[in-house]
This record gives C-alpha cells, structure tokens and sequence, in this order.
C-alpha cells in the first residue's frame, strides 16, 4: 500500500507540475505579441526580455527572443524546442519526491538529494546539446558572464544548477559531441 500511495504521489506531482507550467506558459504568452515561425520546426517566436523556450502540453512551441541581439542565445532556445522533451522535464523534476515518501529519514534525504543532483545532470546534458546545437548553427560559443572564481564554487554549480559552470560552457571541448560531459567535471575540477 506504501508503494502504490507513493506512486500515486509521484503522479499527481507530475500533473501538477506540467498543467503549471501550461498555465503559466499562456500567461506569459497572452502578454506578448508572438508570430509563427519555421526554423527546422515550427514554433511561435514572441518578443520577451529574456531569452528562453517552452513546449505546452499541446505540443506548441514558443521561443522567447530578448530584447538584445545574441544569436547563441536564440539558437541555443531553438535547439530545446528541437531536441528536449518539456514532460520529461516534469517527470525529472517529481522524482525527487520518491525517496522521501518511500524511505525513512535520514535516508529519504539523501535519497532526494541524490535524485536531485542526477536529475541536474541530466539537465546539464540538455543544455550542452542546446549549446552545440548553437555553436554548430553560429559558429559563436556562449559568452562567459561571470565564470567561476574557485572550486568550490564550481563543485557547487556541478552539483546543484541546470547549466554547466561558465568556465566550462567557453572551453573548445564543451563543444565536442564526442568528449562526455563527465569527463570535462573532472577536468574542471582536478585542473
């Protein structure tokens, strides 16, 4: 019975966070003045002040385009509507619930921290298949803001961001589909 309560946790939790993240997607959009598009896929482009991607439920895509000109930007929000799959994110993001209604304390919170940081890292992965997709359309990698200054904050953008640490995102082997992900958190960190 334990189980199946917490299965059935999990998949209210996954309906929630999807029809949310609907929601909040057509209000964003009712704000703004979008137009169809077709870059590879057809999507609606909208003016915002930020740049960033959403897929409703419907399956309708929206790319967001800031109000500066950065075409890694724009190709790298492309390449989510390309390539990422929006409910996985829902279903990533509800996994972290599993261990805390399955296994008793301390262990639930390890369990959710561990789920967490693996759930991150398949989001990195994400990310790095959308800046490729940028680079490869631009010929431009993305432009550092501020990298990482020590370690310690570096270990700590691995773990607990959906993007790979700056100093990593500006490196030429960021950009090689053949060097994996794991591979360059070493190096960043034991260089």
């Amino acid at each position: 019975m334990e189980l199946e309560l917490a299965i059935l946790t999990y998949l209210i939790a996954v309906a929630f966070l999807l029809i949310r993240n609907h929601l909040i997607a057509e209000e964003i959009v009712k704000e703004l003045e979008c137009h169809k598009k077709f870059n590879l896929i057809e999507y609606y482009e909208c003016k915002a002040n930020d740049f960033f991607s959403f897929k409703t439920i419907d399956g309708e895509r929206f790319l967001f385009v800031g109000d500066n000109e950065n075409h890694h930007a724009y190709y790298h929000e492309l390449g989510h509507l390309i390539f990422d799959d929006f409910i996985a994110d829902s279903f990533l993001d509800a996994s972290i619930l599993l261990p805390v209604l399955l296994l008793p304390i301390p262990w639930s919170l390890m369990g959710a921290l561990f789920l967490y940081i693996i759930t991150k890292w398949v989001k990195k992965n994400w990310e790095r298949r959308a800046d490729i997709f940028a680079f490869e359309m631009t010929g431009k990698k993305y432009s550092s803001i501020q990298p990482e200054s020590n370690k310690f904050i570096l270990l700590y953008r691995w773990l607990f961001w959906s993007h790979p640490p700056e100093k990593v995102r500006i490196e030429n082997e960021y950009y090689k589909k053949e060097i994996p992900l794991i591979k360059l958190f070493f190096r960043s960190l034991l260089a």
